[in-house]
């Protein structure tokens, strides 16, 4: 072992040995490395990072060596140093006389406080389950669990360390000793300069993610020209520690990697508080594919979904409808499921599919673009029954909590039929092959549909409560329901028939009044009042889905006109439904489309993909070749009153040509005495 002592100043022990602090003593590279049990090549890493001070020398044999300041390490390696080479520690390392803290209760903390120490009681009590349920042993468990906690909660900084101090102190009934209060008696100070720490940042907080040293060199130019009144900069550790924690990490996530980044790892998910809750206040909407294969009117198999709403206080499934696919009509009918039996909610927690976001439903939300912003829209029909609406943050799974009733309608539910097809193919049942070679035993859609609506409404909302209410644990979810049910808001079926309806966008009454489209097609309503007084007006309608046979007319203030019926033979003929209605106008332009086919058909047959064109030109040429010459028996000559000696030159001609009129008559007489 090298050990290179530099006196300062001071005296030296009759031993030799440090006295107190009055030597710096330097250590290379391997001797820290040795105490800090890590690599050599590590500890050469740090120094050139800026992370660790150090002195660069030539060794006898003329290569690079380091020495590293001994108060450069920590306070505890310092004592390892000390203690492994019998070295006097000095007064300035040895431990201060703690004071006894004072206890207090968890009622004396603030708020925030307490929700810190209910927080860390959490993860100390996974902790101690995780170990006893893992198959490793306590150490690498702890590992494990470590490495899940930072993944899980990126902002509490866990650790091995953190987590045994934070259980020493819960054994001794200190609370306070669960709090992290790093850093709090230099909060707000540093040797930086605000104005040089901001161009630093600008450097920073930077999707090109340049290293920390290379910020400090770019900041150190921009001051020399800019600023060179700041100079000289603070040490570049300063920079390196301020990095460490004077930036919040949602920050620096979002400048250095962008904002999809940010709402992959840090945007909000909403977490609620259930105590102050009552039942109604918030609904929760989504939609669900069955693992269960059904069988349809057609013979079809398939697989079918639930537009589904859940009442987030006591987790009962509120309004549901199984459907062959998710659609904002579909969201209307679970929707009036829900209300027809437990009433109006306050608020609708929803997805960011389209089948909520539609202009006529809960409106556009972040799909409204900015050119749409000025035009009018109809209001939707969230807000006519006075919902306020509220859209999960886009790419945050965190934010879709009714994504665990649906693991218990899977396992609840879907697990019970023999179709049952598992979410992968890893789940799928071995004995579904069999099963669904018989159509017997695959399940009708129908027989499905009222085993899904008996067995949420009367078995899983029956089931016990395991919510975040532990007041409310051993009661069932309706009971729940019942309990926190302070006010339930009801329309009659008049109002709720009205509140429903769908409507369209702003259009002007023309000579055949309004329209609404389905399946590609306009459906026309009018009347000769509405013709009469309304041309031109712009209005918007509403209309029942299930019977368009007339549709109600707004102005664009909302002000109800008048209804008007349609005469449309579709209507007419395939019954009310706009769903019939679209599948009777399918059928017709599936027809169309056959037709159309078929007649291209026989033209590609009949014409040999030649055009009109092709076909004119090639007769024509064919009967070039097969003219015959023309030979009249007489020909008249009628000669000019002119009597030029020579005919004009033709235009565009590049040469002139003289023509002899009285030599082309004399050859003519000549050709006809000859025959």
């Amino acid at each position: 072992m090298v050990l290179t002592i530099r006196p300062l100043n001071s005296v030296k022990a009759d031993d030799g040995r440090s006295k107190g602090c009055d030597f710096l003593i330097y250590l290379t590279a391997k001797e820290v490395a040795g105490i800090k049990g890590c690599s050599e090549r590590y500890v050469k890493m740090l120094i050139n990072n800026g992370s660790l001070q150090g002195d660069e020398t030539i060794n006898q044999n003329n290569r690079k060596k380091y020495l590293i300041p001994l108060n450069e390490l920590s306070h505890s390696e310092q004592l390892k140093y000390y203690k492994s080479h019998a070295i006097a520690i000095p007064e300035d390392l040895l431990p201060e006389r703690k004071t006894e803290r004072p206890h207090k209760e968890f009622d004396e903390f603030s708020a925030v406080q307490r929700e810190e120490i209910a927080e860390w009681i959490r993860i100390l009590n996974a902790w101690d389950e995780y170990c006893a349920t893992s198959k490793l042993q306590k150490v690498p468990a702890t590992e494990k669990f470590v490495q899940l906690q930072k993944v899980a909660n990126p902002d509490l900084n866990i650790s091995k360390g953190i987590l045994y101090r934070k259980k020493k102190a819960l054994k001794a009934d200190d609370l306070a000793g669960l709090l992290d209060n790093r850093g709090s008696w230099k909060k707000g100070t540093s040797s930086i300069p605000e104005e040089v720490w901001q161009c630093f940042l600008s450097f920073y907080l930077d999707e090109a993610q340049h290293p920390i040293q290379a910020c400090y060199e770019y900041t150190e130019m921009w001051i020399k020209r800019e600023a060179p009144q700041l100079l000289p900069l603070p040490a570049y550790a300063s920079f390196y520690r301020k990095v460490q924690t004077a930036i919040p990490k949602p920050v620096e996530i979002m400048g250095r990697q962008g904002m999809k980044a940010f709402r992959d790892r840090c945007a909000p998910y909403i977490r609620r508080t259930y105590e102050g809750m009552a039942s109604n206040e918030w609904w929760i909407a989504d939609n669900h594919t069955f693992d269960v294969q059904t069988k349809g009117e057609n013979g079809s198999i398939h697989r079918l979904y639930l537009t589904a709403f859940f009442d987030a206080r006591s987790g009962i499934f509120t309004g549901c409808y199984v459907t062959d696919a998710p659609s904002s009509q579909a969201t209307l009918i679970a929707l009036r499921k829900g209300i027809v039996k437990y009433g109006i909610p306050e608020n609708i927690y929803v997805d960011n599919g389209r089948e909520f976001l539609t202009f006529d439903v809960g409106g556009l939300g972040h799909r409204l673009k900015k050119s749409q912003k000025d035009k009018f829209a109809p209001p939707p029909v969230f807000e006519r029954l006075g919902i306020k609406m509220t859209n999960a943050i886009v790419r945050n799974a965190k934010a879709k909590i009714i994504e665990r009733r649906f693991r218990d309608v899977k396992d609840r539910l879907s697990r019970l039929f023999p179709t049952y097809t598992g979410g992968n193919v890893v789940e799928r049942p071995e004995r579904l092959k069999k099963v669904i070679k018989d159509t017997d035993n695959i399940p009708t859609d129908y027989e499905f549909t009222q085993a899904v609506e008996d067995i949420l409404t009367y078995y899983m909302n029956e089931k016990p409560y395991s919510g975040a209410v532990s007041s409310d644990s051993g009661k069932s979810r309706m009971q729940v329901y019942r309990e926190q049910l302070k006010e339930k808001r009801v329309a009659a079926e008049l109002d709720l028939n009205l509140m429903l309806m769908r409507s369209t966008r702003s259009q002007k009454v023309g000579r055949r009044g309004v329209h609404l489209t389905v399946a590609g097609e306009k459906i026309d309503y009018y009347n000769d009042d509405l013709i009469l007084n309304h041309f031109g007006e712009s209005v918007y309608c509403r209309y029942d889905p299930e019977d368009i046979s007339e549709v109600r007319i707004y102005d664009l203030d909302d002000n109800y006109i008048m209804t008007a019926p349609t005469d449309n033979e579709a209507v007419l003929a395939y019954g009310a439904s706009k769903d019939a209605v679209a599948q009777a106008l399918r059928k017709v332009k599936s027809l169309e489309k056959l037709t159309k086919q078929e007649l291209k058909a026989s033209q590609i047959t009949a014409f040999g993909k030649e055009t009109a064109l092709n076909l004119v030109l090639a007769t024509a040429e064919e009967n070039k070749a097969n003219a015959e010459e023309i030979n009249p028996k007489v020909i008249s000559v009628h000669r000019a009153d002119e009597t030029a000696e020579q005919l004009p030159m033709a235009v565009g001609q590049s040469n002139i040509v003289t023509i002899d009129k009285a030599k082309m008559i004399r050859n003519l007489e000549q050709r006809q005495k000859e025959e």
